[in-house]
């Protein structure tokens, strides 16, 4: 099993996980986006654009369940 198996299923894993997974998803999501984008670090501006990419298939899966807070 590939070690990026998560990454690389990203979209497609998201309604089979809880609100609590999702909601961590998020938070890996926001963070390496703002890691891919941040100067001084190597800054990638295609990865920050798929981790944002990432980022809003989450936002998006929770909206759906209603599960919109923080």
């Amino acid at each position: 099993m590939s070690r990026w198996k998560s990454y690389d299923n990203w979209s497609a894993e998201l309604t089979g996980l809880t609100v609590e997974q999702l909601r961590e998803r998020r938070d890996l999501a926001g963070r390496r986006a703002q890691q891919a984008a941040a100067r001084g670090m190597g800054r990638n501006p295609k990865a920050a654009r798929d981790w944002r990419t990432k980022l809003q298939a989450v936002e998006d899966e929770l909206r759906r369940r209603g599960s919109e807070e923080s």
